[in-house]
């Protein structure tokens, strides 16, 4: 097991999970935030917030991967987005224990 390629994975995943925490906390407390005016932008500003928000966990979770494979290290960049979907995997049961607990 590559310990450096673990380690990068576990890094890209947690900043990923933080990343959505925050935009969920943004979009939890939209109203709270921004009001609760029917501007004809908030279905636009949702829109760019998904997107934006699909580009940068994607690029967290694989883009080391897929650098790596298109370096012609294929069987690293398969390990690499193996180990990212692995962590994102136990966040998410350690999310769902939280709630479980909390309840």
């Amino acid at each position: 097991m590559n310990k450096k390629l673990v380690f990068k994975s576990l890094r890209n995943t947690t900043c990923a999970v933080v990343y959505i925490f925050i935009v969920s906390q943004i979009m939890k407390n939209g109203e709270k935030l921004f009001g609760q005016d029917e501007n004809i932008f908030v279905p636009f500003a949702f829109l760019i917030l998904f997107s934006l928000s699909a580009a940068v966990v994607g690029w967290l979770i694989f883009g080391q991967s897929t650098i790596l494979f298109l370096e012609g290290k294929k069987s690293e960049g398969v390990k690499a987005a193996a180990y990212s979907i692995g962590w994102l995997g136990i966040y998410a049961i350690l999310g769902l224990l939280i709630l479980l607990i909390s309840n």
